[in-house]
């Protein structure tokens, strides 16, 4: 071996697997991050497996996720990702107490060297779009026609886009997931060939429903979108199919729901995609040994007109044109946060391909009712004067500054005012000798049906202005990664299947004697300075 060898041996055992110091880990659990070996970014949606079991995880968006420090079934795990070098570990190797590092090497774009073998082969070069159209046709050979099954771990939650949100229980952090709720769940599906939502035999079981309470909660965001006033989606609307979230995101499978709508500008995948965007093939990625073709997409504007417009890439098998994975973007013309973005992923068991995850995410707004508000009001007959108290610490020296005179009106009539005074949770009202709201304290329990009150000019000690209303942005997340795959299983009977039509939480959770064998993937805990 040349000492070019020697030093590469040296290289990948010193980076391949490397430790960060992590507070507050649970040391019945191994926490791992997947990152690229050359840029030293995040691997994102990575797959685990473990060998010798049909078992697995898929990595988050930020290449992190955690097994049982007590896995019995495998002593080692396969990390994957296409266009990377896949890599066996043993789990002996992986600390407890700390976030181990994966280091994933990119694999070489192999473009020209399997142009120049299909040249030599004498095989038509097809193009991007031929490709697509193949893999579309072959949708019947290369997925289940017939029933089978898989287990799997679901979250949603909703992430904010901006600083507009801020956490309300200090003020000062923004909130990476808010309002996370986190399930295990059995899908039994009676195959492609067949409707989602309507056939007897597709059903889904619910083993395990988690509202995360490590995590910011918020009811305010928690309602259903109304498209009107409280909660919506800016040039969208959310369609009534399926009033379950979990099923919700099971509908935006195109790869599933093959031959009906999905979302735009997919539409329905069988007919519609290719007509509705233009193609271009990147480049050769591999998956192991695999050669699979990356292709760029965007919609042509008589699909999605001047308004919005589209944009993503689809990986398919250069051999049998079996579709590993579809990533879609929706914009808004001239703006740079996208509508919403799925990614639907693949892989292969045994000859057919089953769902490996899926994350959708949609932006929306929310109208949240003001942060600081007048608490109460209360007339003092005798002194003649209007206290106003807030529900949070005021500015003082804002306020005393920028405070204008109030409006004050009483059955309609105006009411003069000659002082007043900020203290620290209250504004008190001196009224003239010639105005008074009422002679007796019983008269002045009713004060809020006859007087009318407008302040300017008022904020509280966290900047918040007095009855502002927040527009917030932020992202839902509905995202499901399967853990085992059960090619050829028909639904089993003893169970309590999930209503398709009204909200996961009030599902009823199933015993299950295998539930230690799956795993909540919860993300690792983390706050944004505001």
């Amino acid at each position: 071996m040349n000492s070019r060898g020697v030093l590469l041996i040296i290289f990948y055992s010193i980076f391949f697997l490397s430790l960060v110091h992590a507070q507050n880990i649970n040391t019945n659990q191994l926490i791992c991050k997947i990152i690229n070996q050359d840029s030293k970014t995040p691997v994102y949606y990575a797959t685990i497996k473990l060998v010798g079991t049909n078992l697995g995880v898929v990595a988050d968006d930020k290449g992190q996720f955690r097994l049982p420090g007590d896995l019995e079934m495998s002593s080692k795990i396969k990390v994957s990702s296409i266009g990377y070098v896949s890599r066996e570990i043993s789990i002996s190797e992986l600390n407890k107490k700390n976030t181990n590092i994966i280091y994933l090497a990119p694999s070489v774009d192999q473009l020209e060297i399997v142009t120049l073998k299909s040249r030599k082969k004498r095989k038509k070069l097809l193009s991007a779009k031929q490709i697509v159209k193949k893999a579309i046709a072959n949708i019947d050979n290369n997925y289940p026609q017939t029933p089978f099954s898989y287990i799997a771990y679901y979250r949603d939650y909703q992430q904010p886009v901006d600083s507009s949100y801020v956490s309300r229980s200090n003020g000062q952090y923004i909130s990476e997931y808010i309002n996370l709720n986190e399930s295990i769940v059995q899908v039994y599906d009676a195959g492609f060939a067949t409707d989602n939502m309507t056939h007897q035999r597709s059903q889904t079981v619910l083993y395990s429903y988690v509202e995360n309470k490590d995590f910011e909660r918020d009811n305010s965001l928690s309602i259903p979108y109304d498209n009107h006033s409280k909660k919506y989606l800016e040039n969208t609307i959310i369609p009534a199919f399926g009033g379950n979230e979990f099923n919700i995101l099971l509908l935006t499978d195109a790869l599933r729901n093959h031959d009906k709508p999905s979302f735009s500008f997919v539409e329905n995948l069988r007919e519609d995609f290719v007509a509705n965007h233009r193609f271009e093939l990147d480049q050769i990625r591999f998956l192991d040994t695999i050669p699979i073709y990356e292709i760029d997409f965007s919609t042509n504007a008589y699909a999605s007109g001047p308004q919005h417009y589209a944009t993503g890439k689809i990986f398919i098998n250069t051999e049998n044109f079996a579709i590993h994975k579809l990533s879609y973007t929706v914009f808004e013309s001239f703006k740079d946060a996208p509508l919403y973005a799925i990614t639907i992923a693949y892989r292969s068991v045994g000859e057919k391909m089953y769902l490996n995850y899926i994350t959708f995410n949609n932006r929306f707004e929310v109208f949240k009712d003001p942060e600081f508000k007048i608490e109460n009001v209360v007339y003092s007959p005798q002194e003649n004067i209007l206290d106003v108290f807030f529900n949070n610490e005021l500015n003082i020296n804002f306020t005393t500054s920028h405070l204008k005179r109030p409006k004050l009106k009483h059955n309609g009539k105006d009411v003069g005012i000659t002082n007043l005074l900020v203290l620290d949770r209250q504004i008190q009202i001196k009224l003239d000798d010639t105005s008074r709201l009422g002679t007796t304290d019983e008269e002045s329990k009713y004060l809020s049906r006859s007087i009318g009150l407008m302040l300017k000019g008022v904020k509280d000690i966290r900047g918040n202005v007095l009855h502002n209303i927040h527009k917030l942005l932020l992202n839902q997340y509905r995202e499901i990664f399967v853990q085992e795959v059960f090619p050829d299983m028909d639904i089993q009977e003893g169970y309590e299947v999930m209503d398709k039509y009204t909200p996961l939480s009030g599902a009823k959770i199933n015993d299950f004697k295998d539930k230690s064998k799956y795993w909540i993937n919860t993300p690792l805990k983390k706050n944004k300075k505001h």
